[in-house]
């Protein structure tokens, strides 16, 4: 039997992850370990699961990987948000382990460093994401000229004034229910930049290849567009069970999710507003130029969005502080995992200080 060990196990991804074995919607796979950054309901949940446990705050890199050895995993979800998801990444690489990848920044801040690692270990990196999981599927058998990313357009989809927001309205997501950064990233539009970015990297095409449209019903994923015109699509009702159970184990286990009503669907489709969502336009620019300038991006939008989290700077700040730090050198290719953290704590860095000066 498969082992999976689930990293951020207490987080969305990872309590979806495990509400799909208590409803016995996987099968052929067992689970080796769960770790969570600081949570301390993972002990229960080792109950439940009776399974090993690991609370990971404030633990060294040699510590994490003692445990992860220890459970000897064959694939590990990785739902850990942020950074710290990208130093689990590397470390999963580097121990062979394939990756179901839920975190954006792996691939955003790794970029080819970590592919290439993953490559040469021979580990599969099979994307989680509902857009990257839908291309992917796509993508079997078939050629693609342009890869087409749905975006549900956030809270304020149809709101044409976006100084005042709150942080309680952006934490209103009209379709899913995610993180507070993820949450705040679907808002202004960055969590589709990344995707994009992502999108890039995982699949080789070049931006001008992918598009991005207003999908606010969540149905279908992704599309594909062949030389010969035609287009595949991938559609289910929004739930993250699909991408998840079918990341961690190859292959169907039976239906996942509610069926679609086809005699009462509407599916609408509608191009993004420029002008309201900068955060798009500045992740195409960071993938367009190249180098770090996609580190630099990432970095600069996690730490505006706890700035705004915080109450210490407006949400139309933050598109405002990503694009200040964009505006440094940033074309300088990392080549090390050290040399991507360095890069990411400089880009922080100048994002705090451009928020202390709001």
């Amino acid at each position: 039997m498969k082992r999976l060990l689930i990293l951020g196990a207490t987080g969305s991804i990872g309590t979806t992850c495990l509400n799909a074995f208590r409803s016995s919607l996987v099968s052929g796979i067992g689970i080796a370990g769960l770790v969570s950054s600081s949570n301390k309901s993972i002990l229960s949940l080792g109950k439940e699961f009776n399974s090993p446990v690991f609370l990971a705050e404030g633990r060294s890199r040699e510590e994490i990987r003692a445990f992860i050895e220890s459970v000897s995993p064959d694939i590990a979800l990785n739902g850990v948000s942020g950074i710290a998801g990208l130093l689990y990444s590397d470390l999963l690489a580097d121990m062979g382990i394939d990756i179901a990848l839920a975190n954006k920044e792996s691939v955003v801040l790794g970029g080819r460093y970590l592919l290439d690692k993953a490559k040469r270990k021979g580990v599969s990196i099979i994307p989680v994401d509902s857009e990257h999981s839908a291309i992917h599927a796509l993508l079997a058998g078939r050629k693609a000229e342009r890869l087409i990313i749905t975006a549900s357009g956030g809270p304020f989809r149809e709101r044409k004034e976006m100084s005042g927001i709150t942080v309680e309205e952006a934490l209103s997501h009209p379709t899913w229910k995610m993180g507070r950064k993820i949450t705040i990233d679907s808002a202004t539009l960055a969590n589709k930049a990344l995707e994009v970015i992502e999108a890039s990297y995982l699949f080789s095409f070049p931006p001008d290849r992918i598009d991005v449209t207003v999908h606010k019903e969540s149905i279908v994923h992704s599309m594909i567009e062949c030389s010969d015109g035609s287009v595949f699509a991938l559609l289910s009702v929004p739930d993250m069970t699909l991408p998840i159970v079918s990341a961690i184990t190859g292959e169907s286990c039976g239906r996942l999710v509610r069926p679609l009503d086809f005699r009462n669907a509407t599916l609408t489709f509608e191009d993004w507003d420029r002008e309201r969502f900068p955060m798009l336009s500045l992740g195409y620019s960071a993938l367009e130029s190249g180098g770090a300038f996609p580190i630099a991006f990432a970095s600069a939008d996690e730490i505006a969005v706890k700035a705004f989290l915080d109450g210490r700077i407006a949400f139309t700040d933050i598109p405002r502080i990503a694009e200040e730090v964009l505006g440094g050198d940033w074309t300088n290719v990392p080549s090390s995992m050290d040399e991507i953290i360095s890069l990411s704590e400089e880009a922080a860095a100048k994002a705090e200080e451009a928020c202390s000066r709001v």
